[in-house]
């Protein structure tokens, strides 16, 4: 029979190796689609980092209701586009610039729409230092 400790190391080495893989899946599945948070000045932009970014956690029909209210980021200087993404399921937001990627967050926090369902993409990305 094993003893107490055997049995905690092996508990202790399944959730070492599930905690590794699940990190691994979900690095793999974000990494191709949200671009590293630029650097304007010394650190990433918080505005940009992944763990804000859309992740696909809403359905179709949520992001349709919210892409109205989400359109008005097209109001604002150097927003380009704001367009449905069905495949990743995300609205997304193109913007000239850091400020301007800031700025359309904002309006997205005032018009209701979650931060969570909304990419915010650089035309041209900022160069990293």
């Amino acid at each position: 029979m094993p003893s107490i400790a055997d049995v905690r190391s092996a508990v202790s080495l399944a959730a070492l190796v599930a905690v590794a893989l699940t990190s691994a899946g979900c690095a793999q599945a974000t990494a191709g689609r949200i671009p590293p948070a630029p650097i304007a000045s010394l650190w990433p932009d918080p505005t940009y980092e992944p763990e804000r970014q859309c992740h696909g956690a809403y359905g179709p029909e949520e992001l349709e209701g919210y892409l109205s209210r989400a359109r008005l980021a097209l109001a604002l200087p150097d927003t380009r586009a704001v367009t449905l993404d069905n495949e990743a399921r995300c609205i997304n937001i193109v913007v000239d610039g850091v400020g301007a990627g800031r700025l359309a967050e904002l309006v997205m926090r005032g018009v209701s729409v979650p931060r969570g369902a909304v990419l915010l993409l650089l035309t041209t990305p900022v160069q990293r230092s």
